[in-house]
């Protein structure tokens, strides 16, 4: 059970930057082609400071601050028998190497589902600059359940699932032991469910599995190889199913229609990410500023 009466509590504030070489490195894992986002000279000659922060690249910094479980400390919640459900960024400009970011996180809203089997937890994180002005909003959604015994998960079929219309999508994987060590190096999350078998067959899981925000980043890498990087106004994703071992992930995205978003025309997104066998993994929207969208 969770202890409602910590809705609203804040969490430790801190600060964090980041260098060129360590976003050279989340791009290398996460496979962006984009040169905007490892090539320091071509984000200059963008007229960019340095290299730009990746869109899903602040809830990295967030879990690699001094004090990434004291939102489950102070619940008094098993980490093991938490899953990511929602993750979603709300920019108001990018962020750039050489930056200190501010990170003020706080507990909006705690509740249960299922006579208290399930909890949800959801924080929210104001990222700042040095001055104050603001960077970006994240909001997350975590999901405690009860550890679920399972013997294995069913090997998907070799097909790749039918292309939509829409923007040009991308496929990454399979997913291996070796990729998720290689992205825990490089987002800085270190969550032992994606690392450690042992760790993950005693929270009743077969076998470790892939981080979610993996699966994000390339989602995003559809954005962002068709939009300039700082038309992005928000990006968000729900987690709708596991992404195991040897699975692919196949990710596309199609306009739904237009918004305006402070005054400003913009282009909705719809998302999905499945693996080979058609098996919706992702599912997100996404908003991109119609007048900042030449492609990079």
């Amino acid at each position: 059970m969770l202890d409602l009466s910590l809705k609203g509590t804040d969490l430790t504030p801190f600060s964090a930057g980041v260098d060129c070489d360590r976003l050279r490195l989340f791009a290398l894992v996460t496979g962006e082609e984009n040169p905007l986002f490892w090539d320091e000279a071509a984000a200059q000659a963008r007229g960019y400071p340095s290299l730009p922060l990746p869109p899903t690249f602040l809830f990295c910094l967030e879990m690699a601050g001094p004090r990434p479980m004291e939102v489950y400390e102070r619940l008094r919640v098993n980490y093991a028998h938490v899953l990511h459900g929602e993750q979603h960024f709300a920019y108001h400009r990018l962020a750039f190497a050489g930056e200190t970011l501010h990170f003020k996180p706080r507990i909006v809203d705690l509740y249960e589902k299922k006579d208290g089997a399930l909890g949800f937890i959801v924080w929210e994180t104001r990222v700042e600059a040095r001055d104050g002005a603001p960077v970006a909003d994240l909001r997350s959604v975590m999901i405690v359940r009860p550890p679920q015994p399972q013997s294995g998960h069913p090997a998907p079929r070799a097909t790749a699932p039918a292309a939509e219309p829409g923007l040009p999508g991308l496929a990454a994987g399979p997913i291996t032991r070796h990729q998720l060590g290689l992205y825990a190096g490089a987002s800085g999350d270190y969550n032992p469910l994606h690392i450690d078998m042992d760790y993950a067959r005693q929270a009743g899981m077969p076998d470790v599995f892939a981080h979610g925000m993996l699966s994000a980043a390339y989602l995003a890498r559809v954005l962002t190889r068709w939009a300039e990087p700082a038309a992005l106004r928000r990006f968000s994703v729900r987690f709708e199913a596991i992404t195991h071992i040897g699975d692919e992930v196949h990710c596309q995205a199609r306009a739904t229609g237009h918004c305006i978003e402070h005054g400003e025309p913009c282009l909705t997104l719809a998302l999905t990410a499945r693996n080979q066998a058609d098996e919706t993994k992702l599912t997100g929207t996404a908003v991109v500023a119609a007048a900042a969208r030449s492609a990079p």
